[in-house]
């Protein structure tokens, strides 16, 4: 069930046209994140996800509580 926020859907449709998955999940790919058959990421080489770039924190928070991802692996 959808539980993003307004602002998070304005960011969203401020960035990628649209509050899909599509752009969050496109561009989190395009920095190096895997997404997992379980709707969990991960990204090779981190092991510390505490510093992650809030662009790529943003797109991950919107994910999981708009459209119900799983959350991080080893965070």
């Amino acid at each position: 069930m959808p539980q993003a926020s307004e602002e998070e859907r304005d960011e969203m449709r401020k960035r990628f046209g649209s509050i899909d998955s599509y752009g969050p999940e496109k561009f989190l790919r395009a920095r190096g994140w895997t997404l997992h058959p379980d709707w969990t990421w991960s990204k090779p080489g981190v092991t510390d996800y505490g510093q992650m770039p809030r662009d790529e924190f943003e797109c991950m928070k919107f994910l999981i509580h708009e459209w119900d991802y799983a959350g991080i692996i080893g965070a």
